[in-house]
């Protein structure tokens, strides 16, 4: 099947890797607000949870979670601390709107009626309940937390009270916790966007551009639609999210945050990125289950989610935890056989970690 144009044409104009400070800051923020076990993320994200108090981890999900698209800019700043003075100037009913009318453009699953619906602000903002209704109905039941929307719905209704808390909490965990550690990661982001620059895409289309780039093995169906709805997009490398690759939409351009890495086929090598790169390989080994279940595989060549699951005799969410890392990791590929998930060994993958392991180590090829 042939791609859309705007994945079959050599694209470097319309793309490029960039630090975005903000933008990442806010992807770290993120990963430390979320309920889900991601196998992989950054040691930070772990010492983060330790340090908070509970009050302070609930906060931070409201402000992140509850206001996403209030707090994600939709200009650039070159620094977190720029991009806070900018915050707290904005007009807060304006900041409020600029996150409804997101969340109005949003559908995820949604009927055909809620699609093309205006929404009425005043019944949408009559009650919490009607304000979790109405994200429902555009997020889906599972990705909404009802008891963090209530919450933050006590803030939609007074505007200057959720641009206070926003800013507060952002500078205060800015200050205490996130300036040190992005001095610490700064540098080393650097290197992997100028290796990234300096690298030869003019060949590749956007999906090819993606792959190399990010490192992941990324469903080509998906990708395709989602990249070419972009008018540009821009790879942003961040020290904390590991093997996961997710995505935002600012103005005309659709920002991907991926590890920060380098090129496998770099004429440089940074330590602490190759370093950075085997931790979170090697993470996904230093496990007895998930190499059971990749000797499994291996032995029988494939495997289909179920027979992984029965194999090993845990509960179908533990093995789908271990299969994701296993998975984002590079070590499996996944495939649909028959309406189920099948997983196969990826051995390019294994053996080109190993290989780096040993280059690492013992400064071999």
């Amino acid at each position: 099947m042939p791609l859309p144009a705007a994945i079959e044409q050599p694209v470097r104009e319309a793309n490029r890797v960039s630090l975005h400070p903000v933008r990442n800051a806010i992807a770290s923020m993120m990963l430390l607000a979320k309920d889900d076990e991601m196998p992989g993320t950054g040691a930070w994200v772990t010492q983060m949870r330790e340090k908070l108090t509970a009050d302070e981890l609930f906060r931070h999900k409201l402000v992140i979670i509850g206001f996403f698209h209030a707090i994600l800019p939709e200009k650039d700043f070159a620094s977190f601390s720029d991009y806070l003075d900018d915050l707290e100037k904005t007009d807060p009913v304006a900041l409020r709107d600029k996150m409804l009318q997101t969340y109005a453009e949003i559908c995820i699953g949604c009927t055909e009626e809620v699609r093309t619906a205006v929404p009425d602000w005043e019944k949408v903002l009559a009650s919490p309940e009607t304000y979790v209704g109405f994200l429902v109905d555009h997020f889906g039941q599972d990705l909404v937390e009802a008891e963090l929307e209530t919450r933050a719905y006590e803030y939609v209704v007074e505007p200057p009270a959720m641009r206070e808390l926003i800013v507060d909490h952002l500078r205060w965990f800015w200050h205490e916790y996130l300036s040190q550690e992005w001095a610490r990661t700064e540098p080393m982001l650097r290197e992997s966007v100028k290796a990234f620059q300096n690298a030869n895409l003019d060949n590749m289309n956007r999906l090819e551009m993606a792959r190399y780039i990010t490192g992941q093995d990324l469903n080509e169906d998906h990708w395709t639609r989602v990249l070419a709805k972009a008018e540009r997009v821009v790879f942003i490398p961040n020290p904390h999210i590991g093997p996961y690759v997710t995505r935002f939409h600012f103005r005309d351009a659709l920002g991907v945050v991926f590890g920060a890495r380098l090129p496998e086929d770099a004429s440089v090598r940074i330590p602490e990125l190759d370093r950075a790169e085997i931790v979170v390989r090697m993470s996904a080994l230093a496990d007895d289950t998930r190499l059971r279940i990749l000797q499994m595989i291996a032995e029988n060549g494939e495997m289909r989610s179920q027979d992984i699951i029965e194999a090993v005799g845990l509960s179908q969410p533990s093995v789908s935890r271990y299969l994701t890392q296993l998975t984002v990791t590079g070590f499996l590929q996944e495939r649909r056989a028959n309406g189920a998930k099948a997983y196969i060994l990826n051995r390019d993958r294994i053996e080109k970690t190993l290989n780096a392991t040993h280059r690492f180590l013992l400064g071999a090829k």
